[in-house]
């Protein structure tokens, strides 16, 4: 039985995405990591932007924190996932998910992945006005600002570094939104269809079917799913398998598996679906995935 995490409610979709996590153990091996103390520890005279990073390994869960700088998620390799109290944000290789400071989450590694993230605090009157969002937020992450971040993990004082900082600042105000959130409704009864959706996205029961499971008419479930998420029925159910089918192939399972296990009836079908969504398709997203040689 996993433990709720203490920063989540009792109720609503609190209780249900920490319920979602059920079958993964929710490990405390981030508590105390290296990053969060040199983070902690940065004074009002260190840069503006700084970047930290290291690799996690498949299943490291950094459990509960925050920091007082705003973040920047971002895996030069591999899938990351961040939870907070709105729900689950997707980070594949060539995206980032911002989270504004102080606000309680986790980052979950669902593949082996190069973790790099910038971390930014309020601009002083003579530094640039970074657009960080009120909310988290995913975004796409173009080559360049990757390489840039990267070279900033690994020279993080001096005055390259500064070069390195003012360069990406300016990357960072023309960032395009990449939808990857998954809300989840707080309704009970919606949010128990949504559990079952994300525990089992193969799952073919209809509208109806899914109504009577959590007692409910079929016009209500679609209500309700379309004022507490944004999304119709449909379509939230084609985002939790598309999300899902982020974290099987991220782990190495073939196409064809993947497009049955998240419901869909041939593997051309989801690879349409996928690369709409994406931007490419299934296998050209395994080969980004691909751990480096050595």
């Amino acid at each position: 039985m996993v433990s709720l995490p203490k920063f989540w409610s009792q109720d609503g979709m609190c209780r249900i995405v920490c319920l979602a996590m059920k079958s993964q153990k929710l490990s405390t091996n981030g508590h105390g990591s290296p990053i969060r103390d040199a983070v902690a520890a940065l004074g009002a005279t260190a840069p503006q932007i700084m970047a930290f990073g290291t690799f996690f390994a498949q299943g490291h869960d950094t459990g509960e924190h925050h920091h007082d700088r705003a973040q920047f998620v971002h895996a030069e390799r591999g899938l990351l996932q961040v939870w907070t109290e709105e729900g689950q944000w997707s980070v594949p290789s060539g995206m980032a998910v911002w989270v504004p400071a102080r606000v309680p989450h986790r980052v979950r590694a669902i593949s082996d992945a190069d973790f790099v993230s910038l971390y930014i605090r309020k601009a002083r009157p003579d530094e640039p006005e970074i657009p960080i969002p009120a909310r988290c937020s995913v975004v796409t992450v173009p080559v360049l600002l990757k390489h840039l971040i990267v070279h900033l993990k690994e020279h993080p004082a001096g005055a390259r570094s500064d070069r390195l900082a003012a360069v990406i600042a300016d990357e960072l105000m023309e960032l395009v939104p990449a939808d990857l959130h998954l809300p989840i409704p707080s309704d009970t009864r919606a949010a128990s269809v949504a559990l079952a959706m994300i525990g089992d996205p193969s799952d073919e029961r209809d509208l109806d079917g899914w109504a009577r499971m959590a007692g409910a008419s079929g016009r209500t479930l679609t209500r309700l799913f379309l004022s507490e998420t944004g999304y119709s029925f449909a379509e939230w159910r084609q985002r939790c398998r598309l999300l899902a089918a982020l974290e099987m192939l991220a782990a190495g399972r073939p196409v064809t598996v993947v497009a049955l296990d998240c419901g869909y009836r041939s593997p051309s079908a989801f690879s349409a679906a996928f690369t709409k969504v994406f931007g490419a398709s299934p296998r050209q997203y395994m080969g980004l995935n691909k751990k480096k040689p050595e």
